[in-house]
């Protein structure tokens, strides 16, 4: 595995949990020999949501903002016509 920062090595690392409450303390995850970026696929999926979801957002207020462009230029050209 490669690390997505500086495509250095990984390498298995063992990690503790402070904030489970229960069950496993411990954790496994991936950390770069290079630049110790930890690679974890929990912290990652949620990156991955997180960013779907913003991009989203920006899509729906693009989308919104052109829409509101698209009927001025509508109301415009209505003038233009009727002048």
């Amino acid at each position: 595995m490669t690390c997505k920062r500086c495509q250095g090595r990984m390498a298995r690392d063992h990690y503790l949990d402070i904030e489970q409450s229960g069950g496993e303390w411990w954790v496994e995850g991936w950390r770069c020999i290079n630049c110790g970026h930890v690679f974890d696929p929990v912290v990652e999926r949620n990156r991955r949501q997180h960013a779907a979801a913003m991009a989203s957002v920006a899509v729906s207020a693009q989308d919104a903002n052109d829409r509101t462009s698209t009927s001025k230029s509508k109301q415009d050209l209505l003038l233009d016509t009727a002048a």
